[in-house]
């Protein structure tokens, strides 16, 4: 658990990192923006591309389909995945972003492809595998892109160059270290393919719909008022990521614990478990938003200058929408684990019909600080109707049980 958190923080640092390098080695915000643009079309790609399988994966414990059976499917998903956002892509992207946008889509499908050699080696507890391979990519990534930038590349080369790198670390490392424990052999069955696609379809469209809020949010703040003040935003927002990383990292490895506990209905530890996670991330979060407050303005003025003095009070509630984002995506995880996947259905296509209708009316009223509103209030909804469906769980359950025990 430690070498996973660990080397998961260094990776998204320095994807934080890259979104900083790419604004020095650029004359202006434009680039930064058009990156910001690629990465949330990234976001509305990647729970495509792995069908929001791995937390269905981890929590497989009677092996109801194998190794080389979610191998086989991720294959599927991350070339069938690609086909919709292409569509999206040309019907919503401006021009200037289209080429950096395919070289990031090339960069997440290997992310999401490594992902299911990730779960492989988390139910063998061996989450130091994906530390190692998550630190080294992050490292490798932003030295690469750094280099590739400051050599006179475009982005969307440097972009292809990183992409290229971590298809090696993925074949050469993630594979070997996954082939240790499980049969990591493609089991092609169209058959089992058609069956997963069926079975999980309400787990796919819930992380869409997840991934989706905040990138129509920023999707439309970009074509509405620019490349360059999508770039000022994202050089904020982006290292609050870190919070959502960090308790990601606090409940992600212990999700295998916790869907032991369903299924052997231990609710109570189950119930511990949930409502402390719940408690950790608000502490983080708290603690967060408190050093924002503290040394977040000279830290921002210190990395990018004095460019950027009038958007640092954007950071804070950028901290406070990624606590919420946080919140949310922990309770859907659950009720995954739970396998209520029809109400993380509707509580995320809820938050994306509230952030595609109210994000306009809120840039006009707010400004910037609108995107972190309609996140708020998007997530703060899906949020609300999870934590409504966990209660009444749990108040079905202790009910079952007293009355067991009379």
């Amino acid at each position: 658990m430690l070498w996973n958190s660990v080397g998961c923080l260094i990776y998204q640092a320095c994807m934080w990192a890259m979104t900083i390098a790419v604004v020095i080695f650029s004359n202006d915000y434009e680039n930064s923006g058009r990156l910001a643009f690629a990465m949330a079309l990234g976001n509305i790609y990647y729970p495509l591309a792995t069908y929001n399988m791995r937390t269905i994966q981890v929590s497989d414990l009677t092996n109801e389909y194998s190794s080389g059976q979610y191998i086989a499917f991720r294959f599927f998903t991350v070339f069938a995945g690609v086909i919709p956002v292409l569509i999206y892509l040309f019907l919503t992207s401006p021009i200037t972003s289209f080429s950096t946008c395919l070289a990031w889509l090339l960069f997440k499908a290997d992310e999401a492809f490594c992902s299911v050699f990730y779960s492989i080696e988390q139910r063998a507890l061996r989450m130091d595998y994906i530390g190692i391979s998550q630190g080294v990519r992050g490292v490798i990534c932003l030295g690469l892109f750094i280099a590739l930038l400051s050599f006179g590349l475009t982005l969307p080369l440097a972009l292809i160059g990183i992409s290229i790198c971590c298809i090696l670390i993925t074949w050469l490392f993630d594979f070997r270290a996954a082939s240790q424990f499980e049969s990591v052999i493609p089991k092609i069955n169209l058959s089992t393919i058609g069956e997963l696609a069926v079975k999980f379809f309400p787990a796919v469209v819930t992380l869409v719909c997840y991934g989706s809020v905040v990138s129509i949010i920023r999707q439309k703040f970009g074509i509405a008022y620019g490349d360059a003040e999508l770039g000022k935003y994202a050089a904020i927002a982006t290292p609050t990521v870190l919070v959502q990383v960090a308790a990601s990292y606090l409940y992600n490895p212990l999700l295998v614990n916790a869907a032991k506990c369903w299924s052997e209905r231990d609710y109570r530890k189950f119930q511990q478990f949930v409502i402390r996670t719940l408690l950790a991330i608000c502490c983080i979060g708290a603690v967060a938003i408190l050093m924002s407050e503290l040394i977040g303005k000279s830290v921002l003025l210190l990395v990018y200058g004095s460019s950027i003095e009038s958007s640092v009070y954007l950071l804070s509630p950028a901290l406070f929408a990624t606590v919420v984002t946080t919140l949310f995506a922990f309770s859907f995880d659950i009720l995954t684990v739970m396998r209520h996947l029809n109400i993380a259905l509707i509580a995320n296509v809820c938050s994306l019909l509230v952030a595609f209708v109210g994000c306009g009316i809120l840039f006009v009223i707010y400004g910037a600080n609108g995107i972190n509103i309609a996140v708020v209030v998007s997530f703060g909804i899906g949020l609300l109707i999870c934590l409504i469906d966990l209660f009444v769980t749990f108040h079905k359950v202790k009910r079952t049980h007293d009355e067991q025990h009379l």
